[in-house]
């Protein structure tokens, strides 16, 4: 392409890498970066092990998606797979191996420029082959790499690749950065970008009659919603504990629990349903599943929940509340600390702890006021620090200096 005599630069292949095709926060999170991208300056393709969801909905964007198999017993993969299935755990080395050449084949083939990894299992196989293929690599680190989540020899592998295959980490919230250097991460490698937000879909005049309308909810019912994945420790025990004690005094709150059930433990969503049934709440809660309405869901609740009951490496929820002009009652702890503020923008609480979440929620719905102005703040403080514009393009500046050391 030639303007005023000039050659136009062409847009350089940026693989966005992710081993999986279900959808949780990253993946969402995934959808919402392809969108701010600049395409005159970057082509995206985003490579998963297997059609789905994710790539479906990548597909509607535009993008163009590449499918590249990747054995389930590496994607499925446990610490306990050493004693109840040995053998196949000791053929996966030959299956990484695999993986690997081929993933570094497609990439050399199709003259990518820079790898995003999405995920951190594809950071494994993805890092790995970026390395090999001579390419320049972001590991998108949204997980905190502590003993809560990851045994002791996973933690290792994961500062052991992301030392010697990332060209840059990007981590989500600083207690990401932390931990990852204080297991031995390489600190000059790590830069913190926190996830953004889209202003203009969540904000606080979005309508929600529709949405409530469609739920059988009356304009003045109370609504309180959670919002994440199907995951044991995302909290929904406690969340619906908590519901049966509010139930008490307000016994026409309804709840929405939006998500869908986490990729490794299918059975969760039953147990939940049966736990409802056992606290007496199967008239006063909905289960939605995964949901692309997130913003209309949560102009129509009154207050959000994020229960997680070990430290969340950020919390999009939150961020997502705040934006929306929703207080927020969330678990004070890891990158949740750096988007809430205690008293202003919604209320804290400890982990596991159904009586504190309770009264939280009580106080804010005995309050219409204080739940207004909580919003009103929390809005102003989405604004300044969680504009998705703002923290996408801080990402793609990593992108041009990488790109331009490689050159």
């Amino acid at each position: 392409m030639r303007s005023n005599g000039c050659t136009m630069p062409q847009p350089r292949n940026i693989a966005f890498i992710d081993h999986t095709t279900r959808m949780g926060g990253g993946q969402v999170y995934l959808l919402r970066q392809l969108s701010q991208l600049d395409r005159a300056r970057f082509r995206p393709v985003v490579v998963c092990p297997s059609d789905g969801t994710l790539p479906g909905l990548v597909r509607q964007r535009g993008v163009e998606v590449q499918i590249i198999p990747v054995h389930p017993g590496l994607l499925d993969l446990r610490k306990e797979d050493l004693i109840r299935a040995p053998l196949s755990f000791l053929l996966n080395p030959v299956r990484f191996a695999a993986c690997v050449r081929r993933l570094a084949a497609w990439l050399r083939a199709n003259r990518i420029d820079l790898v995003h990894l999405n995920s951190m299992k594809a950071g494994f196989y993805g890092g790995l082959a970026a390395r090999l293929a001579g390419l320049p690599v972001v590991w998108d680190f949204k997980d905190i790499i502590s003993a809560d989540f990851f045994p002791a020899l996973t933690r290792r592998l994961i500062v052991l690749v992301g030392n010697t295959c990332a060209t840059r980490v990007v981590a989500n919230s600083r207690a990401i950065r932390d931990e990852f250097i204080r297991q031995g991460g390489r600190a000059e490698k790590v830069t913190v970008i926190h996830n953004g937000v889209d202003l203009d879909q969540f904000q606080p005049s979005r309508t929600n009659g529709a949405v409530r309308t469609s739920f059988g909810l009356g304009p003045a019912t109370p609504v309180i919603s959670i919002f994440s994945r199907l995951d044991r420790w995302k909290g929904h025990v406690y969340f619906l504990q908590a519901a049966a004690r509010v139930c008490r005094d307000y016994p026409d709150v309804r709840y929405l629990v939006v998500g869908e059930t986490t990729f490794d433990d299918m059975g969760y969503t039953e147990e939940l349903v049966r736990l409802t049934q056992d606290l007496g709440l199967a008239e006063r809660v909905q289960y939605l599943g995964f949901r692309q309405d997130v913003a209309d869901l949560m102009a129509a609740s009154d207050i959000i929940v994020h229960a997680s009951i070990l430290p969340e490496p950020l919390g999009l929820t939150p961020m997502e509340a705040q934006a929306a002009g929703k207080p927020v009652v969330a678990v004070g702890a890891g990158g949740v600390l750096e988007t809430v503020v205690d008293g202003e923008t919604g209320l804290l609480v400890p982990a596991r702890d159904e009586h504190a979440l309770a009264e939280a929620l009580l106080v804010l719905l005995r309050s219409p006021d204080r739940r207004s102005r909580m919003g009103q703040a929390g809005r102003a403080r989405a604004a300044a620090l969680f504009d998705l514009t703002m923290n996408a393009r801080r990402v793609q500046d990593v992108y041009d200096a990488l790109l331009s050391e490689s050159r």
